[in-house]
């Protein structure tokens, strides 16, 4: 009787045993096709704007992934895209205003101020930022960093200045914003 148990605990550890292997074989094999699509989870807090005027989209930072960072419209055929994500852009204290338009298009802003007004703090004024052109190299875009914004910790209203499209005055939309969180699955390339 004795060896009888002896062996039926032999081949049990025996199925355990191979179990495991194809367990770690499996779980193996699972993480090689994650690896080789090149994805993995990514999990954030971003601050997300909206606007209630027609014709403004929201874009992720690649391609179609990832949480919508950035406010698209377009106006006089300028492409806007407005973010307050700092993250996004080197040397970008608090956000930036990117306009797209054809080369012979004169773009201005003569008076570059904007400001925020925080909603979810009761009792605090508004927060004034510059507006200051960037240069870069090769790229054929205009773009404003906004200097002097705090970080984004709180709720509240993106007023951005009149902007001149060849002498045409061009009103941005008022964005609301928040911090929200974001969970996902996006490539390694972005």
């Amino acid at each position: 009787m004795k060896q009888r148990t002896v062996t039926a605990n032999n081949a049990l550890a025996g199925r355990s045993t191979r179990s495991l292997a194809v367990m770690t074989k499996m779980l193996a094999a699972l993480t090689l096709l994650a690896t080789l699509t090149g994805c993995f989870p990514y999990v954030a807090s971003y601050v997300h704007l909206t606007a209630s005027e027609p014709g403004v989209s929201y874009a992720p930072v690649c391609g179609n992934v990832g949480p919508p960072v950035y406010a698209n419209y377009e106006r006089n055929g300028v492409r806007f895209a407005v973010t307050l994500e700092v993250e996004l852009e080197s040397g970008a204290e608090g956000g930036f205003l990117r306009l797209r338009a054809p080369r012979d298009v004169a773009i201005s802003i003569p008076d570059p101020v904007g400001y925020v007004v925080p909603t979810d703090k009761g009792g605090v004024p508004a927060l004034r930022f510059e507006l200051r052109r960037t240069e870069r190299r090769g790229v054929l875009q205009t773009q404003f960093d906004f200097a002097g914004l705090p970080p984004i910790t709180f709720s509240g209203k993106l007023h951005l200045p009149t902007v001149y499209v060849d002498g045409v005055a061009v009103t941005s939309p008022i964005f609301e914003f928040e911090r929200r969180h974001y969970a996902g699955i996006v490539p390694f390339n972005c």
